[in-house]
């Protein structure tokens, strides 16, 4: 969204109020976004201001993006609320020379107009978790039988030896055999 703050450059409001959803389930070139599985059914919802505080501006915002995925050790699917905050200094254009620095601390005003959805939607995917569980203690799959352990547990032997060590316990219990 390209939002219009002419208003606080001139001093006529030292407040903008900000309500609008971002799709974050393309770029700027309609590509689809992809991260590993995790789906973005609807866009996520920006709510926050620009404040100007004698010539010193902030943006401040607070992002919930909605994500279905599976969960990375039982494969149940997982749906949630991804929320993050966001907040810059607004400068305008011709302030900041440092190209790095000027996307990392700050959004620059150009023309009266501030874009901030691409920062945004890099924030987001850049922030977004690896990996995403169904719950914080979740057991997984039995890496033998493939059962769901939060289920209970399954009949795999839950004692087993190291193949590298297979042959040295077969000789040691030959040891003991023959004694």
């Amino acid at each position: 969204m390209v939002l219009n703050i002419s208003s606080l450059l001139a001093g006529e409001k030292n407040r903008l109020d900000i309500d609008y959803m971002l799709s974050v389930a393309s770029d700027e070139l309609g590509n689809a976004v992809n991260l590993a599985g995790v789906r973005f059914p609807t866009p996520a919802r920006v709510l926050g201001q620009i404040t100007d505080n004698a010539g010193y501006m902030r943006l401040t915002l607070s992002v919930t993006l909605p994500y279905s995925t599976v969960c990375a050790r039982c494969a149940r699917d997982v749906e949630g609320d991804f929320e993050i905050s966001f907040e810059r200094t607004v400068v305008p254009e011709g302030m900041v020379e440092d190209a790095e620095e000027k996307e990392e601390d700050f959004v620059v005003v150009k023309n009266g107009m501030l874009d901030i959805d691409e920062q945004l939607v890099e924030v987001l995917l850049l922030d977004f978790p690896t990996r995403v569980l169904c719950k914080e203690d979740c057991k997984g799959l039995c890496q033998k039988c493939g059962k769901d352990l939060n289920e209970g547990p399954c009949d795999c032997p839950t004692g087993e030896i190291n193949p590298a060590f297979a042959k040295l316990l077969q000789m040691f219990d030959d040891e003991e055999k023959n004694k």
